[in-house]
């Protein structure tokens, strides 16, 4: 029976927290709502997905407020009524998205199923990405996270340092922010409906936090990133086994449709580790007829050529972050709305990305970017994702389930955008060769 429900507002932080639990030996599967749907008309099939932990990915960060709040309040509700008795609102750890509504829409599922819980329990930190959370301010790598590459965001954009500046632009529900020196009223009980915030600068600092919350039976609303999430298979006393990890040959196709500045630096350093870059024109980006076409064919063709002499090829959206203008410009002359043009780059980086999986063997597939993942992942009509190991902080190995296209289960190696070091590419490719079979 599933024990704790992870909601998360796109792929990569669905994966990201998912593998805080699988690398210590629970069983974690990883579905959007519309699989989770497929999978389990229900309550039969609910509990047929064999895991201890669910991971949602309502696809909620780039919607207006209301819809987002109404899926997660959707997914915890149905999970409510199967017996689930822990949820996890995975927030981004840069704060993007409808994290208010998203937070309010966990707490609604509780009134509505005549839960008890009052207090929704958040813990933004992620310390070994360097996010932390000081006076409820969040930080990224020692800057206000409002004066960071996060406010430049072209999609989503963090006008705020004040975490719960954040979570009342989108629902009137009162906050409390918690220091690390009153760890103690996180696990008192709440009289009225709040969302505390905790500080956190480390680990320890978290781990301290989730003693008192265990102590306190505060457990059952938690939010936060994978920094959190790091805890609580121990928190929850969640049952562990020995996983395994199936060892494959060495061949890597990136396809990156992140436009965020860490992972344009981390693209730009491929080239030193043996990678041959691809970078995609306007039309390949925003023409809808483009996948289906001939042109597409010939590009397939020069990746299929480069992936059987290299094994090594990056597929990316922009070579830097100038030229995201101008595709914001293409676009509003072609009269795609400002909202549509994320969906759009991805939806034509996934079907691109499956007619070269058609063509050419892929042992892994990088994704870098939570809308191309789910893309890519919808092209290869993947039933389901499950964790397997982190590569590196913030960046997860993950194994697809697809009953169509069994050939096409190759390796997927996931990240947010804003993630992982300048050298991530090395420690990917390091990954790949370390698993590899013997010869």
């Amino acid at each position: 029976m599933i024990k704790l429900l992870i909601i998360a507002d796109d792929y990569t932080g669905s994966l990201d927290t998912g593998v805080q639990f699988s690398r210590k030996g629970v069983s974690v599967r990883v579905l959007t709502q519309d699989q989770l749907s497929f999978h389990s008309p229900g309550h039969e099939g609910y509990d047929a997905l064999g895991c201890d932990v669910l991971v949602i990915d309502t696809e909620s960060r780039h919607i207006p407020p209301r819809e987002a709040r109404q899926r997660v309040k959707n997914a915890a509700s149905e999970a409510m009524r199967h017996g689930v008795a822990y949820f996890y609102k995975k927030t981004d750890s840069a704060l993007r998205g409808n994290i208010g509504a998203e937070l309010a829409g966990l707490l609604d599922a509780g009134d509505i199923e005549s839960k008890s819980t009052n207090c929704l329990t958040f813990v933004p930190a992620f310390p070994k990405s360097r996010r932390v959370t000081v006076g409820g301010v969040q930080y990224i790598d020692g800057v206000k996270v409002a004066e960071s590459v996060f406010a430049e965001d072209p999609f989503s954009p963090v006008k705020f340092s004040s975490v719960a500046d954040i979570v009342h632009l989108q629902t009137d529900t009162p906050t409390e922010n918690v220091t690390r020196d009153a760890y103690e009223k996180a696990g008192a009980a709440a009289d009225a409906k709040i969302i505390r915030i905790l500080d956190a600068e480390s680990m320890e600092d978290i781990e301290r936090a989730g003693a008192l919350l265990k102590r306190g039976g505060n457990l059952h609303f938690l939010a936060g990133c994978a920094g959190f999430a790091e805890i609580l298979p121990d928190l929850l006393e969640l049952p562990k086994s020995d996983l395994t990890f199936e060892k494959r040959g060495g061949s890597i196709l990136v396809i990156s449709g992140s436009v965020n500045p860490i992972t344009l630096d981390q693209i730009s350093e491929g080239t030193k580790y043996g990678f041959s870059t691809f970078t995609l024109s306007l039309p390949q980006k925003l023409d809808t007829s483009y996948p289906d076409s001939d042109a597409c064919g010939l590009f397939v063709g020069a990746v299929k050529k480069e992936m059987e002499e290299r094994g090594r090829v990056i597929i990316r959206t922009v070579q830097a972050r100038k030229e995201v203008p101008l595709t914001e410009s293409c676009a509003r002359e072609k009269g795609i709305p400002e909202r549509e043009l994320p969906r759009r780059i991805a939806d034509n980086m996934g079907t691109i990305a499956a007619r070269i999986l058609e063509e050419t063997r892929v042992d892994y597939l990088a994704v870098f970017g939570g809308d191309t993942l789910h893309s890519v992942l919808s092209k290869m009509r993947c039933e389901g994702v499950c964790p397997l190991t982190e590569v590196s902080s913030g960046v997860v190995a993950a194994k697809t389930f697809s009953k169509d296209q069994p050939d096409h289960s190759c390796i997927v190696i996931t990240k947010s955008g804003g993630l992982g070091e300048r050298d991530v590419l090395r420690s990917i490719n390091d990954f790949v060769s370390e698993n590899a079979p013997s010869p």
